[in-house]
């Protein structure tokens, strides 16, 4: 009898614990997923070589 009780008991704890584990893996997914879906303004960027800096380089043997 005083198993069967034992018993109940850790299965209520097992329980408890699957519940927060869940609950926390839940809101985690939506804390995260949330600033993803957002619609923030995209800023594109144009990209231009610097004619200064790369400089045509004279093909020389060594």
């Amino acid at each position: 009898m005083q198993s069967v009780y034992k018993m109940k008991q850790f299965q209520k704890i097992v329980a408890l614990f699957i519940v927060i584990f869940i609950t926390g893996i839940y809101f985690t997914v939506v804390y995260i997923n949330a600033p993803l879906n957002s619609n923030y303004p995209t800023e594109s960027l144009q990209i231009k070589k610097d004619s200064l800096q790369f400089k045509q380089l004279d093909k020389k043997t060594v």
